[in-house]
């Protein structure tokens, strides 16, 4: 029986979606004014819900890619394609998690949230897995947006005032995605080619993904910034990510010359 659970666990993609937890975790965590056992009920009822409903998004973008993943060394090892479990099980799994996440959104929480965690999992599911992902190098980009919607779920669980900064971080987890999958693609590009996927790096040279990848690194620096000049955070934070741009700018640099 454990080892039939961890074997659903792993099928859910817990290195993807431990940092869809996070994000949602954080928006809740910024949008709390005092840390009363109400307050702190309802972060945990909203990071919960982000977990289950980017569990069910993950398995149900695994079924659909069932048949890619069987084809691909990197993928092949999922428990779908060894058949560890059925795909009407996977499926139903999927489901469960998906429903459930909105569910408890609605009855705990607020009606915003459940319709960002529903728009985000079609995102995901529908939108970049189903369709777009077999058609178009630029598929993750419309892919992004479901990976950004934990942060507003969490900020919009616990308050209905408006902020900037959810939406800022929306924006920056939005323009990361796209970076971090374009880098994955591009170190197993044959890997995308063999099972007929058109992803950025299989489509494009060497020297447009590059350039691509490293445009997106520099937006996320400036979008990064912005909380500084609209007064959210003060200089120390300008500070700190102006640092940090630094190696980025540096090896978006080597990245595009050495291509």
């Amino acid at each position: 029986m454990s080892n039939k659970i961890s074997i659903y666990i792993k099928y859910t993609k817990p290195r993807v979606w431990w940092l869809l937890v996070f994000t949602g975790f954080a928006g809740a965590i910024l949008a709390v004014k005092d840390y009363s056992v109400e307050n702190v009920i309802y972060i945990i009822i909203a990071t919960v819900s982000v977990m289950l409903g980017s569990m069910g998004a993950e398995s149900l973008t695994n079924y659909i890619d069932y048949n890619m993943d069987s084809v691909m060394e990197r993928t092949k090892g999922r428990p779908l394609p060894r058949g560890e479990i059925s795909k009407k099980g996977a499926l139903l799994f999927g489901y469960i998690l998906s429903i459930s996440s909105i569910v408890i959104l609605i009855i705990f929480l607020k009606f915003i949230s459940a319709l960002f965690m529903l728009l985000g999992i079609f995102d995901n599911v529908v939108i970049y897995s189903y369709w777009l992902k077999k058609i178009s190098p630029f598929s993750i980009i419309f892919g992004g947006f479901s990976g950004a919607f934990p942060v507003l779920i969490g900020w919009y669980s616990i308050t209905n005032s408006f902020s900037w900064l959810p939406w800022i971080l929306f924006i920056l987890v939005m323009i990361w995605i796209p970076v971090h999958v374009w880098s994955l693609a591009f170190r197993y590009k044959d890997d995308y080619k063999k099972a007929n996927v058109p992803m950025l790096p299989v489509v494009y040279s060497d020297k447009t993904t590059a350039i691509a990848i490293s445009f997106s690194s520099i937006l996320l620096i400036v979008f990064s910034i912005i909380p500084y000049f609209i007064g959210i955070f003060n200089y120390i934070y300008l500070i700190i990510v102006l640092i940090l741009s630094i190696p980025v700018i540096y090896y978006s640099y080597l990245f595009i010359d050495r291509k």
